[in-house]
């Protein structure tokens, strides 16, 4: 399927699901004075959050790479991470956010495999921490919600060890023999394969740098707190009853499962989520759609400030950092 197809099927996917919330399970009436009665220096404390949040994730990001005596600036890290989450967000793009970022901050000093296994670990990692906040928030919401379904805990606990598995895994023995075999057989390989064994060995020697990965996931698993303490914001705008320790229980569930691929920026499945989950602890269909609503706009409204950087040269200002930073 093409990248244009896809995208459409996810478009149609996120107004279907978007319809059958409206018609079924919200009250437009009292969707709308929501709105109107709404706290807006709260929306704007929403954005502020989510903006101090990119810091975090670019210097997690840095982190990853200077641990390999690769030289990165804060600002060029920063820059680069707001451009790809406006290019993966807003422009159609026949790469994803993480492939742009490869291609805008590779270079001669910079191996694309280099800056592309960083991702990936940083993904992995993530995802590890997602996984890990997850089930804390579950045991929080069995004592918050009764009648919880145990399929939430073994759902929760198989990802999570699943997770830590494959992590593990890649960093074993027969990942490295993985890529020694396929530098044994260079005369066969083509341009891709041979990227692939780059990629492969690069990944393989972070496991040299133990300490920072152990500090990277350390604040991957403080980051969760993020959308936590975000989602706490959006409620006070729309002066929802939500306390932190209920925000806190059903936050990292919700956004565990929300990382499914299977809508445009998760619209309708955010949606559905916070009408499922957050009706758990007491918060109306009409009230939890339209925080799940506002936490998704809010989102994509925090990649704006990458307008600026996008409209003065977009990757042409991020190659100009790192052709600086090389020179240092």
């Amino acid at each position: 399927m093409s990248k244009a197809a896809k995208t459409w099927l996810r478009l149609s996917i996120s107004a279907l699901l978007l319809f059958i919330l409206l018609y079924f399970f919200v009250d437009l009436e009292q969707a709308w004075q929501a709105l109107a009665d709404s706290r807006w220096e709260f929306f704007v404390l929403l954005l502020v959050w989510m903006n101090a949040d990119r810091f975090l994730m670019s210097y997690k990001w840095r982190l990853l790479l200077t641990c390999r005596g690769y030289a990165v600036g804060h600002g060029e890290a920063l820059k680069a991470y707001y451009l790809a989450t406006f290019v993966g967000c807003f422009l159609p793009s026949t790469l994803g956010a993480d492939a742009f970022r490869v291609g805008i901050f590779s270079g001669p000093k910079r191996p694309s495999e280099v800056v592309a296994a960083s991702i990936f670990l940083e993904r992995a990692l993530g995802f590890l921490a997602a996984a890990i906040a997850a089930v804390v928030g579950l045991v929080l919401l069995a004592g918050l919600a009764s009648g919880l379904p145990r399929e939430f805990f073994y759902w929760a606990f198989a990802i999570l060890a699943g997770g830590t598995l494959l992590v593990i895994a890649s960093f074993s023995a027969a990942a490295g023999r993985l890529h020694q075999r396929l530098e044994g057989h260079l005369e066969q390989r083509g341009r891709l394969l041979s990227w692939a064994s780059r990629f492969i060995k690069a990944y393989h020697e972070y496991r040299q740098h133990q300490g920072t990965l152990l500090w990277f996931l350390l604040l991957s698993v403080i980051e969760q707190a993020a959308p936590i303490v975000g989602n706490w914001l959006a409620a006070r705008a729309l002066n929802i009853e939500l306390s932190l320790l209920e925000a806190a229980a059903v936050t990292p569930v919700v956004f565990l499962l929300a990382r499914l691929p299977v809508s445009f920026s998760s619209f309708g499945v955010m949606e559905g989520l916070y009408v499922a989950l957050f009706g758990l602890v007491g918060v109306a269909p009409t009230q939890a759609f339209l925080l799940g609503l506002i936490t998704n706009l809010a989102s994509l409204a925090s990649a704006l400030p990458a307008v600026p950087f996008y409209l003065a040269g977009g990757a042409r200002a991020v190659s100009a950092d790192r052709e600086d930073a090389g020179s240092c």
